[in-house]
């Protein structure tokens, strides 16, 4: 399938990331809106026989990637890195051993990277080139063009209508500035009905709140965008969505994880799903997990399922450290 990218603009304070494994969950319930259930379970068995008709990203700022999750340096390999002076500042002067170490906090914290630089590191991709450019950038504080802040709400007493006594809470959420917009990749042979699908996604918001106006958001296709810089020839895989599959035993490469818990709506049953576990966005891996990327029995309901088909750029590892 080919690769594309969509531009999304935030209309909305958002209450939830929009991130590729809610966003599945969020096409297959406009899937099912438009064309029936039995469409909706088509799909779903597309996925779950390893042959899925589209795979989407997580939500990245505008011409940014999740950066990779490297191996650390061996503290003799990166104590020689220094003494060769391959590190240097902004204005070319070779950092010594704690500079370099300090550096190399801030770099292994880094969470985006500039959609050129994947693209000028990916055939081989190496810790001390990737580190070296970070060394070279200007560490400035840029203004961020989203925000997170804090929104007042007061319990309900659902007799009387009235506000509970110490009832008040708060709930987290995302504001954009208007110039914000963010990068979705996609592969699929349908761009057109993809695309037709997110915006119906936007225009009803997703995640929590959304039933109050939160999550909205307008999509557009990124006209000026060329796929063939980031499909290049590359045996490892960088993840830019969540992923995860029924057996990861074998996972080889640089990841994080985390364990996710959600909701699977109203029903006679629990809305509660089964905590499960979940790659990061952003890991190296040298083959992803045998599939098919989706879950089932995590929730008293055989019938949801979590789809966690994640999409990824090929690369290639140098394995220097």
């Amino acid at each position: 399938m080919k690769l594309h990218r969509y531009l999304v603009r935030p209309l909305s304070p958002w209450g939830t990331p929009l991130r590729g494994d809610t966003l599945y969950g969020l096409v297959l319930w406009r899937i099912a809106e438009l064309d029936g259930d039995a469409a909706c379970r088509e799909t779903i068995a597309a996925f779950r026989s390893g042959r899925p008709p589209f795979v989407l990203s997580s939500a990245m700022p505008q011409g940014m990637l999740f950066a990779p999750r490297l191996p650390p340096a061996p503290r003799a390999v990166f104590r020689r890195w220094v003494e060769e002076e391959a590190f240097r500042d902004t204005e070319g002067k070779p950092l010594d051993l704690y500079a370099a170490l300090q550096a190399y906090k801030r770099f292994r914290k880094m969470t985006r990277l500039p959609v050129e630089v994947w693209i000028r590191h990916a055939p081989a991709l190496s810790v001390r080139e990737l580190f070296a450019w970070h060394c070279r950038q200007r560490q400035e504080k840029e203004n961020p063009k989203k925000m997170r802040g804090s929104e007042p709400h007061v319990s309900i007493d659902r007799g009387n209508g009235r506000a509970l006594e110490g009832g008040l809470f708060f709930t987290r959420l995302e504001y954009f500035s208007q110039e914000s917009r963010l990068h979705v990749y996609a592969r699929t042979d349908e761009p057109d009905r993809l695309l037709a699908l997110l915006r119906l996604v936007g225009e009803l918001g997703f995640g929590r709140d959304a039933s109050t106006g939160k999550g909205r958001f307008s999509v557009e296709p990124d006209a000026d965008f060329d796929p063939a810089p980031l499909d290049i020839a590359g045996a490892d895989s960088l993840l830019l969505s969540p992923c995860a599959a029924p057996d990861m035993a074998d996972l080889e490469g640089w990841y994080t994880t985390e364990v996710k818990r959600g909701k699977a709506g109203p029903g006679a049953s629990s809305p509660f799903k089964n905590p499960f576990l979940l790659l990061h966005e952003g890991s190296l891996l040298r083959a992803l997990p045998q599939g098919p990327c989706l879950l089932e029995h995590i929730h008293g309901d055989a019938d949801i399922v979590q789809v966690t088909q994640p999409l990824t750029l090929p690369c290639r590892m140098t394995g220097e450290v």
